[in-house]
């Protein structure tokens, strides 16, 4: 599995991920964020694309779960907009206050899979790679996918995951 904040594998986008690769490396069940990885910064609710991927996903035997910074009210806000069959399938945790390897855990436990059959996949070097390493996660990387819409904080960050990429060749 990867180390420090460095992703065991990279994408443009979660729809590049193949599945069926990552069960053959004893994958079971995926570890989304939400913001920037699932759907545009602070999108309310789920669209039609990653619903139907999800589903794919639910339909295949992987366990779903997103693990989350955000409030309570965020998370179930998005999550109201799944299909009641596919939103008894997602599990969350929210204030997980990544990279903290705490919500990992508690996410595993939930998923009733160790945290090495995990795949969490995220956009951002700080908190989804790093905590996911550090709990012992497969870890994808991919793009944000709309890093103009976030707040200025989250802005900064990129700037120093740039710097990091360019000195360690991430």
């Amino acid at each position: 599995m990867g180390r420090g904040r460095k992703p065991d594998i990279r994408y443009r986008n979660i729809y590049e991920i193949d599945p069926e690769t990552l069960k053959e490396r004893g994958i079971r069940g995926f570890i989304f964020d939400i913001d920037n990885t699932m759907e545009p910064y602070a999108a309310p609710l789920p669209g039609e694309k990653l619903t139907g991927w999800l589903n794919g996903l639910a339909e295949r035997g992987f366990r779903i779960g997103i693990l989350s910074n955000a409030k309570k009210e965020r998370i179930e806000k998005f999550t109201s907009g799944f299909p009641e069959t596919l939103k008894s399938e997602i599990l969350y945790v929210y204030g997980a206050a990544k990279p903290s390897k705490k919500g990992y855990i508690a996410l595993a436990s939930r998923c009733g899979l160790e945290p090495e059959q995990l795949a969490m996949v995220g956009d951002q070097l700080f908190t989804d790679i790093w905590g996911g390493n550090r709990a012992g996660c497969l870890t994808v990387l991919v793009e944000p996918i709309d890093p103009a819409a976030e707040p200025p904080f989250v802005r900064f960050k990129r700037k120093l995951e740039k710097l990091l990429y360019e000195r360690k060749n991430v």
